[in-house]
């Protein structure tokens, strides 16, 4: 397991709370998060079909295809498993843990917006369940994820560190006649070997290629006088963190300069806002209005986000997006928050990944916040 014992009851007791106060019978978590986060368990093969059962009262119970019972024992503390096999359907086992609690008439939450709960699975499972009541329960799993525990913050950490090392190992291979793919390389191996897990993958792009924003590495040669953009990722059990550098494969010009220092300022004003008490838009403005003076974006076309909120999470979410920092987000900043801070323009980026703390920040993510510029 990821976490101890105590951890996934405290949990467990604050999900069975809210369904008390829903009046919820049983929940039904398809998605990849709200599974791990409750149960432990993980597989690269929830596609195939995973639910975790979470009654009011009595032993929650995970259903799981057979090539992933070992997982589920290894991963989960969850000790009723329902396996399944690949002519089988596992809503079909579902359904039978329902009914041999007796909840087949009782009001059962659904998490709607996984990825996972397909319109498919959703209409079986009513069909199934014919005498049930179905309930959405909206974003209440996400809210409790929003504010990580310590345990949770020590693996964010170690994410950072993860990040720290692929990017350095990146910066230190980008020179003139290699390429995009040999930096990535180089990348990878070090978050690797820092610790970071699955999967390996970010942005490497250079030259025009930075225009791109979510550009993969390719086998494109590095020349001299190129832009570079690098977004590297580090995971320590499924916890997040990510960071943006860029630069110039010799010596930046006036222009990049500007650029980069109206970006850094810009984010600069919006940190100083990020502490507790504080509200997303207060944040985002302090951001936002430095690059729209700087001329850099109009106001009224700027409408990405300047950070949203990290932690648990899986592919395909890039982060877990439950917080943005917009023109209008309308949450309070409490310690406990994750976020990645990001601010970009004419494919120069600066990020890091950020914990709020009692008094203000910490930056896990920790390389120089300057233009980079190799071999000049």
């Amino acid at each position: 397991m990821y976490f101890s014992l105590p951890e996934y009851h405290e949990r467990l007791s604050r999900v069975r709370a809210m369904m008390d106060t829903r009046g919820l019978d049983l929940l039904l978590l398809f998605g990849q998060e709200a599974v791990n986060y409750l149960s432990g368990f993980y597989s690269h093969g929830h596609f195939a079909g995973i639910v975790l059962g979470v009654p009011r009262v009595g032993p929650l119970f995970l259903v799981v295809r057979q090539m992933e019972e070992m997982a589920a024992r290894e991963t989960s503390w969850i000790a009723d498993l329902l396996i399944y096999n690949d002519h089988e359907n596992a809503l079909d086992y579902v359904v039978r843990a329902v009914e041999a609690r007796a909840l087949q008439s009782g009001t059962i939450g659904l998490d709607l917006q996984s990825w996972y709960l397909t319109a498919e699975r959703y209409l079986r499972l009513v069909a199934l369940l014919p005498g049930a009541t179905l309930q959405p329960i909206g974003d209440v799993l996400e809210r409790m994820r929003i504010l990580k525990s310590p345990a949770e913050l020590d693996k964010v950490r170690r994410a950072g560190r993860a990040v720290s090392a692929g990017l350095q190992a990146a910066l230190a291979a980008t020179r003139p006649g290699v390429t995009e793919n040999d930096v990535a390389a180089e990348m990878a191996a070090a978050r690797i070997r820092a610790g970071g897990g699955l999967p390996i993958d970010g942005v490497v792009t250079t030259g025009p290629r930075t225009l791109q924003g979510h550009g993969p590495w390719t086998d494109r040669i590095i020349e001299h006088g190129d832009q570079f953009y690098y977004e590297v990722h580090g995971i320590c059990d499924h916890y997040w963190t990510r960071s943006i550098r860029s630069g110039v494969v010799g010596r930046a010009s006036e222009r990049q300069r500007f650029v980069f220092d109206v970006l850094k300022d810009a984010q600069d004003r919006g940190l100083a806002q990020l502490k507790p008490g504080a509200s997303g838009v207060e944040v985002d403005r302090a951001c936002r209005d430095r690059l729209i003076e700087s001329g850099l974006y109009e106001r009224a076309s700027f409408t990405r986000r300047t950070g949203y909120s990290m932690g648990l999470m899986f592919r395909p979410t890039p982060g877990d997006l439950f917080f943005e920092f917009t023109a209008k987000s309308d949450f309070v900043v409490q310690p406990g928050m994750v976020f990645m801070m990001l601010v970009l323009a004419e494919g120069l980026g600066l990020a890091d990944t950020y914990i709020v703390t009692d008094s203000g920040t910490e930056r896990v993510t920790t390389a120089d916040r300057t233009l980079l510029e190799i071999g000049g």
